[in-house]
């Protein structure tokens, strides 16, 4: 059975190895207090655009009263936006709730303290390697961070009675040439005995231009790092760095939340402190690292991987681009999702408005649009282990049917399907094992998803447009029978049926009676009505395929195929009675009648406009005999 106990996350950039290795901690320490987790992800501050607006919409999809306490990843939203409007909905929760951030706090926090681990280097180059000029080298991207490590390399200069030169501290952006930029910088001054730079990232860049320079590492410039990238540890020589524990920072956050939970009060913050590595560029000589040919593998591999990512995301793209039904669309999803790697669960679900018109689309095509139940979910496409399973509809207090929570003890990573403001859904992801494996072309799918939706939206927009222009085009606005457009549309298509099926063609005239003196005594809009009425009684005897058309005044025409004689007669005594009877029921001073005529023709192989014609002239003939006669009993 599905836990009743659930811990809810809020993390940005699932794809990242930082936040991976934050909700694996949180997963696996929540399930062994028979929890699970329940994590809701986005993309903010990706540069989107205006199709970011709909970010907030995460905020939709949980049921919040459902959660025992949250887990709150604050510093993974680059949109301080979007961080805040998260934050205000937390702030209304009587849940406990743990945040992991360095900054800006406002629930108790678990921080990972990965800053001061630049003063302990520094002091290992001075103690240990007996380094006496050293330099630092930070990141103008993200200053905050790096002025902090900056910070903690000065105090360990001044516990030595040292200071930084004017060459020793350099701030750059993430490349090539602005590194070599730096390590002239710090030469102007000569070698510097070592550089403390303010990440692995930075590091290798400076690695990679200390060699081109002709420089030896560690021999002529010591070096270190931090945050300990698999790039790094495969380096040669491998870097001196600090340790990464992101998983035990969400082993940490569901810890301190779980004592919440059961009444224990917290600390402001819990620091989780991480730990220098001490390898082979600062001079130590250490365990060296694994034969660099299986990185080389494994890089050429990822790359690999990424170019056939990114060619699989054209490819949905373009096979996504032209759908303008949403069934379609599942069946095309469905073939995609297969490809999603340790994937062991797929939903993609639908709010009850996800394609709903706004009012000033239904106004300009005439149409109505029944209420959407803002409490029901539609399951659109569901996949477990492999297999697809049907759709259903299900009340929106579960994010997931309730069927599919049994016997289930999966975390689920719930991502919003939107476009600009509009919100569609979310999609349910679980992993085998509960190992994610959330990879960056997800992301590409999600937007090609999002893509799709918004095209299946446009496309129904569209078709309202169109068929109203149609609508105006061919029917006749008064009485909402064909105009002449309308019929000769159709008039093909009701000639091929007659000749396929062998049917005789029979045409009527109608013309309505006394409509000058109804004109000239109760004025033209009394006229107009009595013609709707008209309209009205010949629409009652249609006959599904029957054409029937205004082309303009009073005359009407009216096209069938298959009647038999006496059929005929009965069409045209109907409509006689329809008009008696509204006469009987009428407060108008006056009555609305009509004189009819018929002509038939047998079945033909062949039949032109030209026959129809013919036919439509005889029976105007028949119906100008029959207004003689109806004028004779009338006077």
């Amino acid at each position: 059975m599905y836990h009743a106990n659930k811990i809810g996350v809020f993390i940005s950039h699932i794809f990242g190895a930082y936040q991976q290795g934050v909700c694996q901690g949180i997963i696996d320490k929540a399930l062994e207090y028979g929890y699970t987790s329940e994590i809701f992800t986005s993309l903010d501050g990706e540069n989107l655009g205006t199709y970011a607006k709909g970010e907030e919409s995460i905020l939709r999809i949980p049921n919040f009263d459902s959660f025992d306490g949250i887990i709150f990843a604050s510093e993974t939203y680059i949109s301080r936006e979007l961080r805040q409007k998260i934050l205000d909905k937390l702030t209304t929760l009587s849940c406990p709730i743990v945040e992991i951030a360095v900054t800006d706090c406002h629930f108790p926090t678990v921080s990972l303290e990965n800053s001061s681990t630049a003063k302990e280097l520094t002091e290992h180059l001075i103690s240990v390697h007996h380094a006496s000029r050293i330099c630092y080298l930070g990141c103008c991207d993200e200053s905050f961070f790096s002025d902090m490590r900056e910070n903690y390399y000065r105090e360990a200069l001044s516990k030595y009675g040292k200071e930084p030169g004017t060459n020793d501290i350099y701030h750059c952006s993430y490349d090539t040439l602005a590194v070599r930029k730096a390590l002239s910088f710090f030469c102007e001054s000569g070698i510097p005995d070592a550089v403390v730079c303010y990440n692995d990232r930075l590091a290798l860049l400076f690695l990679a231009a200390a060699l081109k320079a002709g420089l030896r590492v560690p021999e002529d410039i010591a070096l270190t790092g931090c945050d300990n990238t698999p790039e790094g540890h495969n380096a040669s020589p491998m870097l001196t760095t600090v340790s990464f524990p992101v998983y035990e920072l969400g082993v940490a956050a569901v810890e301190n939340l779980l004592k919440k939970i059961s009444g224990s009060s917290l600390p402001p913050v819990t620091l989780l402190k991480a730990e220098p590595m001490i390898h082979n560029s600062c001079g130590c000589r250490s365990a060296q690292n694994t034969n660099s040919v299986f990185f080389m593998q494994d890089l050429s591999e990822r790359i690999a991987a990424l170019e056939s990512s990114i060619l699989g995301s054209m490819n949905m793209s373009a096979s996504l681009s032209h759908v303008t039904d949403i069934d379609d669309g599942m069946d095309l999803l469905e073939q995609y999702i297969q490809q999603i790697e340790h994937c062991k669960e797929f939903y993609l679900c639908l709010y009850s408005d996800w394609d709903s018109v706004s009012s000033h689309i239904l106004a300009l095509a005439d149409r109505e649009e029944a209420p959407a139940d803002t409490d029901t979910i539609l399951l659109k496409l569901a996949l477990k282990n492999g297999k697809r399973l049907p759709e259903c509809s299900y009340q929106k207090k579960n994010l997931l049917p309730e069927y599919l929570y049994n016997s289930s003890e999966c975390a689920y990573i719930y991502i919003p399907l939107f476009f600009e403001e509009k919100s569609f859904g979310y999609i349910a992801l679980a992993y085998e094992n509960n190992r994610i494996d959330y990879h960056f072309r997800l992301v590409q799918w999600q937007i090609n998803i999002n893509q799709m939706l918004q095209n299946i939206c446009e496309a129904k927009r569209t078709g309202l447009l169109v068929s109203r222009l149609e609508g105006l085009y061919m029917k006749d606005s008064l009485t909402g029978l064909y105009n002449k457009h309308g019929y000769n549309h159709f008039e093909e298509q009701l000639l091929r049926h007659a000749v396929s099926q062998n049917l005789s063609l029979t045409a009527f005239m109608i013309d309505m009676d006394g409509l000058k003196k109804i004109n000239d005594t109760y004025g033209h809009i009394e006229g107009d009505f009595a013609i709707q009425i008209l309209g009205h009684a010949l629409e009652s005897t249609l006959n599904e395929g029957d054409l029937c058309a205004r082309f303009s005044g009073d005359e009407f025409y009216m096209l069938a195929a298959g009647l038999s004689a006496d059929e005929a007669k009965a069409r045209v005594k109907n409509i006689y009675t329809y008009l008696d009877n509204y006469n009987k029921l009428s407060s108008k001073s006056y009555q609305v009648r009509c004189s009819c005529g018929f002509v038939a023709m047998p079945p033909e192989a062949v039949i032109t406009s030209e026959d129809v014609q013919d036919l439509f002239a005889k029976a105007d003939q028949e119906m100008y005999n029959e207004k003689i006669k109806h004028h004779a009993v009338r006077t």
